[in-house]
């Protein structure tokens, strides 16, 4: 059972062995946006999370939530509190899960208002944005976040939360650097000087690459990799 339309979604609904799906519920219909805060869209999360753990009592229940969850000294708003709510109700009603705490996400580079797609809409599209000047972020690919939970779904029998992401940490002003270097468009930003960052080991995935042979290579020039692939594929199409 997989909840939800977005890209989460949509690529694990596009895998053509859906039997190996049968006994999970991976539920990919959550607020995205980290700087949300409608209480609306909140509670139609935990409506819609409550009814499919109801559905699912029987099944490995599959959540995607924060990585800033995992730094303990970062100020969480109302997204990240949200999120944990999320996960308290995950393991108060579920016998099995895998939460995945994950980070910057990107993949389809359509209008979003999540970072990666908003930096690179905002410079294709020559909109000034602003960029603070001591800001991190952490990132995945959407195909990596797949590739993993599969493996930890095929490996992995007991209730689990795993920060799932490139261990590298990105300067939000190198990955604006980035999308210049590779769609040849100089963006137009005014740096703001503010810090907004937090750190994290990555020590598990780290591991579960290492002793499982998973077919990703993280490190410093993963975004680099992974984006121009992206960036690419949309002008072929």
């Amino acid at each position: 059972m997989i909840v939800g339309s977005g890209q989460i979604a949509t690529i694990f609904k596009n895998d053509a062995n859906q039997d190996k799906y049968k006994d999970v519920c991976i539920f990919a219909s959550g607020v995205a946006n980290s700087n949300c805060t409608d209480p609306n869209a909140f509670l139609r999360e935990e409506k819609l999370l409550l009814i499919s753990l109801s559905e699912c009592q029987n099944k490995k229940f599959v959540y995607f939530s924060s990585c800033a969850l995992s730094a303990t000294e970062y100020p969480k708003n109302d997204y990240y509190n949200h999120k944990f709510k999320m996960e308290q109700l995950i393991k108060n009603n579920a016998e099995n899960f895998l939460i995945c705490r994950v980070p910057q996400l990107f993949g389809d580079l359509k209008k979003h208002g999540t970072l990666i797609n908003f930096i690179y809409n905002s410079i294709v599209n020559n909109e000034e944005f602003n960029v603070y000047s001591d800001a991190y972020r952490y990132v995945i690919d959407i195909d990596d976040v797949k590739r993993f939970v599969d493996a930890y779904l095929n490996d992995h029998k007991e209730p689990t939360v795993i920060d799932l992401g490139n261990p590298f940490r990105y300067r939000v002003l190198d990955l604006v650097k980035t999308f210049e270097d590779v769609t040849g468009i100089k963006a137009k930003y005014k740096l703001i000087e503010k810090s907004d960052s937090y750190i994290l080991q990555f020590e598990e995935i780290k591991n579960f690459v290492k002793t499982k042979k998973i077919n990703t290579v993280f490190g410093e020039d993963y975004f680099l990799k992974k984006i121009s692939l992206r960036i690419n594929d949309s002008r072929i199409i």
